[in-house]
C-alpha cells in the first residue's frame, strides 16, 4: 500500500478564490472532460445517474475539448477537477481519510474500500471518479448477476457547477439531491480544503453540511446544488428552490453567509419541482452588465408561469423576510435593472420551450457580453444577434479567425458544438466552476 506523500516541491502558483459576479472576465475556471464514467453508463443505469440517454463518449471528449479550448482563449487556467482532485490525494493521511469518509457515505463492502486504500492518489482519484467495474470473471461465475459496479462511476462531474460554487473568496459544498451524486460534493470537498493550491481554511467554507458530523449518519441532508447558485454582486446572492435545492437548505444558507461572506442579500426563487426547470441556471442566466438570458414564461408579469421571489436581507441582528413579486422586479429594487433576452426568440412558444429543453438558457459568460451557447440553440442564437451581440463559432475563435473583444465594447456569442454535450442534460454554465473573476466594472 503507497503511505508516502508526493513530492510537491516548488509546483505552481496558488489559486485565489474570487468570484463577485456572473459576468467578470474569466481567469481561473474548472471542468472536467468527461473520461471512462460515460463509456462505462449501461441503458440500464442511465436514469439512475440522471442522463436521458447514453454519450457517445469519443465525440463528448471532442466536443468538451472544443470547449475547454475557446474557455483557454480566455481564461488564464482551465483546470481539470480530477488533477486537482489527484494532487489533494497526494497527501497520505488526506487519501485515508477520503477513502473512510467515500467508504460510510456510499457502504462500500470492505474489500473495495481495501482496495481502494491500496491506490495511489491517481490511481485512486481515475477510480472514484470512473468507477470498478466486475471482473468478467464475475460474470462467469454468476450469470444471472446485474450489478455491473463495484464502485459505480460519476458521470454528472461533467456537470462541475453542481458539487460546489465559489462566492466571493469562499466556497460553498453541496449537499446533492441525488444518491448517484453524493460522492461529487466529497471530491470537492477534499479538493478545496486539502489541495495545496487551494488550500481553503474552514473559515471560508460558507455551506458545507457534508461535512458536519452531526449529519454524518443521517440518510437526508437539506439539498443544495450548483446551478442554483448565481453570484451576481459580492453582496447580492440569487439562489433557485428547485427539484434539486430545498427551501430548508437556503435558509441553512443564508445563516452561513452571514458569518464574513460579505453577502448581504439573498434572492430566493421559488420554481417548480420538474426535470425541465431543474435548476435555476436552466432558465435565468446572467449575461452582460444589463442583460439576462430567460425562459420568458417564469420571468415575464403577463405569462403564466412567472417565479415568485423572497428576499432575505442578511443584515443586522436577524435576517429579515420579505416577498417580491418576480425576479426582474426584485433586481430592479436591489439596483439592478437587467433586460430579459429570451430564449427561444419571442412569440413562438414551442420554440422557447424547445430550446430551454437544450439549455438556451444556460449561457456562460468569458467577460461581459462575450458568452457561450449551444449550436443547435438557433432561434435564441438569432434573438442575441438581434440584441447586437455578433455570433461567432467554436472553431472561428480556436483556430483565430475571430477575436473576442473582452472589454465590454464588443458583444459576442460563441457557439458550441453540442451533438452529444447537449444530451446530458447540461449546458456551457452546467460544465464550469469558475474560481476566478475579475471584478467587473
Amino acid at each position: 500500500m503507497q503511505t508516502q506523500d508526493s513530492d510537491r516541491g516548488e509546483g505552481p502558483a496558488p489559486l485565489r478564490l474570487a468570484v463577485s459576479s456572473e459576468i467578470g472576465r474569466l481567469r481561473r475556471v474548472v471542468v472536467h472532460r468527461p473520461g471512462p464514467e460515460v463509456d462505462v453508463m449501461s441503458p440500464t443505469l442511465m436514469h439512475d445517474h440522471l442522463f436521458d440517454d447514453i454519450l457517445y463518449g469519443r465525440r463528448a471528449r471532442q466536443e468538451h475539448d472544443r470547449f475547454r479550448a475557446v474557455l483557454a482563449a480566455v481564461a488564464d487556467e482551465v483546470l481539470d477537477i480530477q488533477d486537482l482532485f489527484a494532487e489533494a490525494l497526494g497527501n497520505g493521511e488526506v487519501r485515508r481519510r477520503f477513502v473512510d469518509e467515500l467508504a460510510r457515505l456510499e457502504r462500500l463492502e470492505e474489500g473495495v474500500a481495501d482496495h481502494l486504500r491500496s491506490l495511489a492518489a491517481g490511481e485512486l482519484a481515475a477510480a472514484v471518479i470512473g468507477g470498478l467495474l466486475h471482473a468478467p470473471e464475475h460474470f462467469a461465475r454468476h450469470p444471472a448477476a446485474d450489478i455491473v459496479y463495484r464502485l459505480p462511476p460519476t458521470p454528472n462531474l461533467l456537470f462541475m457547477r453542481d458539487p460546489g460554487a465559489v462566492v466571493n473568496h469562499g466556497v460553498i459544498i453541496s449537499s446533492m439531491a441525488t444518491r448517484s451524486r453524493q460522492r461529487e460534493p466529497l471530491v470537492a470537498r477534499t479538493t478545496f480544503l486539502h489541495n495545496p493550491r487551494l488550500g481553503v481554511s474552514d473559515e471560508r467554507v460558507w455551506f458545507d453540511e457534508l461535512g458536519d458530523p452531526t449529519f454524518a449518519d443521517r440518510p437526508h441532508l437539506a439539498t443544495l446544488e450548483g446551478g442554483d447558485v448565481l453570484v451576481l454582486r459580492s453582496d447580492l446572492v440569487v439562489v433557485g428552490c428547485s427539484e434539486r435545492t430545498s427551501q430548508v437548505a437556503v435558509e441553512i444558507l443564508a445563516e452561513w453567509l452571514r458569518r464574513g461572506s460579505g453577502v448581504e442579500t439573498v434572492l430566493l426563487v421559488l420554481m417548480p419541482r420538474r426535470r425541465s426547470a431543474m435548476h435555476l441556471d436552466t432558465v435565468f442566466t446572467q449575461i452582460s452588465p444589463h442583460e439576462a438570458l430567460v425562459y420568458p414564461p417564469m420571468f415575464i408579469p403577463s405569462l403564466l408561469e412567472l417565479l415568485p421571489v423572497v428576499k432575505k436581507d442578511l443584515r443586522g441582528s436577524a435576517i429579515r423576510t420579505e416577498f417580491k413579486h418576480s425576479l426582474l422586479d426584485a433586481l430592479r429594487d436591489e439596483g439592478l435593472d437587467l433586460d430579459p433576452i429570451f430564449c427561444g426568440g419571442h412569440g413562438d412558444r414551442i420554440a422557447q420551450t424547445r430550446e430551454q429543453w437544450t439549455d438556451g438558457a444556460n449561457a456562460f459568460c468569458l467577460a461581459p457580453g462575450v458568452i457561450c451557447l449551444y449550436e443547435r440553440n438557433e432561434r435564441t442564437l438569432e434573438e442575441l444577434d438581434r440584441h447586437g451581440y455578433q455570433v461567432v463559432s467554436d472553431e472561428e475563435v480556436i483556430s483565430g479567425k475571430a477575436q473576442l473583444v473582452l472589454d465590454g465594447s464588443r458583444k459576442t456569442v460563441v457557439s458550441i458544438a453540442s451533438n452529444e454535450l447537449s444530451r446530458a442534460r447540461g449546458g456551457p454554465r452546467c460544465m464550469t466552476m469558475p474560481i476566478e473573476r475579475d471584478s467587473p466594472r
